[in-house]
């Protein structure tokens, strides 16, 4: 008979064998792809990044390390290949959403078209959606728009402009948020939800979803959590409900409340976001869960990249002079068509502002209003890399984003750099080039491969965000006024802003500015 401590050390034996077994399997098989030693084993090295707030950057350098397909967790893979990732998305790519997409799922019962995985409902979903997304049809898409930033500024102009008199400050970041989340509420349903009006952050909401976003970045690094908190009798204590009086839930509710006065009208459907769903089929369940999603998908990145480019511009005076320059011009040459009703710089003249629309372009490139790395999972089969390599069944291969955005094979030596005329540069060198699309070095092919690159911060092919056109018009829309009617400049350059990643995103706050009209001393 063994005695009690050589029973136990065999069953540390056993159990340290056990591990090693379950480290080499694990090692073994992606073991063609290099990355961090710890990455083949355990998801350590991801965890460092999160607690770090650094994941976005490590993967870009490791990346530059290893190379383009690097291991970074025992079933995660991520690339900052280009051709790869616009390929996983195609339409006829056999790569599918990983498990990661469930993450974001805040309804019990129901996906919503950005996290569902089964290929067929998403592109029934995507169908139904498309035409109202795309402003097609909503004939008040530009004057919801123009509502909302008159709403905005005679806020500004009442509450927080500098003078002489009343040397006051405005806390940007804070405004933008009510800004963009009254822009979608109105454009979606019709009616602003009135952060604007109100000046304040309704029931906490803004707070609550901030304070939320970490814990969602956790549930995506350990998925049997996320599974978790899903289930029945844990799911109601932890998961946001439509009858919640604060963050995510408060929204549900209120897009389920706008739904249901919708769609139980026997009027005919109107002509705005959520009246293009019903004429498309969108069920009235289904429109209670895409509309949810509608106010925290079209606000969160949205306002980011408002926040990034009027800090790129305000921050650099060079840039900042040829933007008004711009506009100034453009009132001169067209003083009838400039200005809508409302005092909000058109469209139609958004579209002839060059110099503008190519600071929104580079400061989307360099500081993506997401940037998760989104896994996209391999078929049964696996799939073969050009150079032979073979990728399981099953792994989730991601994007190292910031890789592409700053890729010096794409965007020069000068990637690093904010420099808005390089699309201007890169378009003119294109337009004057006779079209020859088998010449990959070509500057037709170049300004190409920098659009796709930076394009792939809204996803690509059957994946891409169905809000990207609203999103833009209103970008455009929103600077060109407030940059030709104010002079915006940081409060504390050393500082301008506090800007933290959380699940993909970035948190900004403390985003302090003077705002004088245009021509007062």
């Amino acid at each position: 008979m063994f005695d009690s401590h050589t029973i136990t050390a065999i069953l540390v034996l056993l159990l340290a064998a056990r591990v090693a077994y379950g480290a080499f399997v694990s090692w073994y098989r992606l073991r063609h792809f290099p990355g961090p030693l710890i990455a083949a084993i355990s998801k350590l090295w991801i965890v460092r990044g999160v607690l770090n707030k650094t994941l976005h950057l490590d993967l870009k350098r490791v990346c530059e390390k290893y190379g383009s397909f690097v291991r970074v967790s025992p079933n995660d893979i991520v690339t900052d290949n280009l051709d790869h990732v616009l390929a996983m998305s195609s339409v006829r790519s056999p790569y599918g959403r990983s498990e990661i997409y469930s993450n974001v799922k805040f309804d019990f019962e129901m996906d919503h078209v950005f996290s569902e995985r089964n290929e067929g409902r998403h592109q029934e979903l995507r169908r139904k959606l498309a035409a109202g997304y795309s402003g097609k049809e909503n004939t008040q898409l530009e004057a919801g728009i123009d509502g909302q930033i008159r709403v905005l500024l005679d806020l500004i102009d009442s509450k927080y402009l500098y003078t002489e008199s009343q040397r006051r400050t405005l806390e940007f970041s804070r405004l933008a948020q009510f800004f963009t989340l009254d822009v979608i509420t109105e454009v979606a349903f019709g009616q602003a939800f009135g952060f604007l009006s109100r000046d304040e952050d309704i029931n906490g909401y803004c707070h609550v979803a901030e304070q939320a976003l970490p814990i969602f970045e956790w549930l995506g690094v350990f998925g049997t959590l996320n599974r978790m908190i899903r289930l029945p009798g844990i799911r109601n204590l932890t998961m946001p409900r439509p009858t919640d009086k604060t963050g995510v839930g408060m929204m549900m509710g209120y897009a389920k409340k706008v739904v249901e006065e919708r769609f139980d009208s026997t009027k005919v459907p109107r002509e705005d976001m959520l009246g293009s769903f019903e004429r498309h089929g969108l069920s009235k369940r289904e429109a209670q869960t895409e509309a949810t999603l509608q106010i925290m998908a079209g606000s969160d990145t949205t306002v980011t990249a408002l926040r990034s480019t009027l800090l790129f511009i305000m921050t650099n005076p060079i840039i900042y002079a040829k933007v008004q320059q711009e506009l100034d011009a453009d009132y001169r040459d067209h003083p009838n068509d400039i200005l809508t009703e409302q005092g909000v710089i058109s469209d139609a003249a958004t579209q002839r502002l060059t110099y503008l629309r190519a600071c929104i372009r580079e400061s989307i490139r360099m500081l993506p209003p997401a940037f998760a790395m989104l896994q996209k999972q391999t078929p049964p089969e696996g799939d073969v890399l050009p150079d032979g390599r073979v990728i399981p069944g099953g792994t989730r291969v991601g994007t190292c984003l910031y890789g592409i955005v700053r890729s010096k094979a794409i965007y020069g030596e000068d990637a690093d750099v904010y420099r808005p005329e390089r699309w201007i540069e890169a378009e003119k060198a294109a337009s004057l080039e006779p079209d020859d699309r088998s010449n990959s070095s070509s500057a037709k092919a170049k300004f190409r491969r920098m659009t796709q690159g930076t394009d792939v911060v809204f996803g690509s092919g059957r994946y891409q965000c169905l809000g990207k056109t609203v999103a833009m018009f209103e970008l455009r829309k929103t600077l060109a006024t407030l940059l030709h009617r104010y002079d915006i400049v940081s409060v504390n350059p050393s500082q301008p802003w506090v800007s933290v990643p959380a699940n993909g995103l970035l948190l900004q706050s403390d985003m302090w500015v003077k705002v004088t009209k245009r021509g007062a001393k």
